[in-house]
């Protein structure tokens, strides 16, 4: 089954967007940092704080990851071209996004018990720059009977959203334009 050329490019240019945390229409490392800060600062976490350091990792290591397919001329900026033309892999994104998926759920789990309330999924989505009404319609399908998210759906979902080719995933519905 092929993806529609379309579909690829709109869902390319929101991630690409979302990463580019300072707007400047290129992903750097501070990009990566600047994501972490906002995430933190969002929910409140103390940025010392053994999740919060989990998650500027997490952070780091993905944009390294990313840098090391996608920066094809060497110079420490990775432009769209860039990115459209290396998407990470199933396999890549395990190794170098896995971590920074782990460690925001983390985060946002903020009684450790494997699950996100509401108010904390929302206000971490909103802070990587996903649109409202997205995130509360991902909520609602992530959302167990008990009206909270695993982390577990939660990294799944953040995966498939980075790697997946379908349309008909539950992060897939994030990738209109962010907010």
């Amino acid at each position: 089954m092929s993806v529609d050329p379309n579909f690829r490019l709109t869902r390319l240019r929101a991630r690409f967007s979302l990463l580019d945390a300072n707007g400047d229409g290129r992903l750097r490392a501070e990009d990566f940092a600047l994501l972490a800060g906002r995430v933190c600062a969002s929910l409140g976490a103390d940025p010392n704080s053994a999740k919060a350091l989990a998650l500027a990792e997490g952070c780091r290591a993905y944009w390294e990851g990313l840098a090391a397919i996608s920066d094809s001329d060497g110079d420490g900026i990775v432009t769209f071209q860039e990115y459209a033309a290396a998407v990470p892999d199933s396999d890549h994104f395990d190794e170098h996004g896995s971590p920074y998926a782990r460690a925001l759920t983390a985060l946002a789990d903020i009684d450790d018990d494997g699950q996100v309330e509401h108010t904390d999924f929302v206000a971490c989505m909103t802070a990587i720059g996903f649109a409202l009404p997205q995130v509360e319609q991902l909520f609602a399908t992530l959302a167990s009977h008990g009206g909270r998210v695993t982390t577990d759906a939660w990294s799944a979902a953040i995966k498939a959203y980075y790697v997946s080719t379908s349309a008909h995933t539950p992060g897939q519905m994030l990738a209109s334009e962010p907010a």
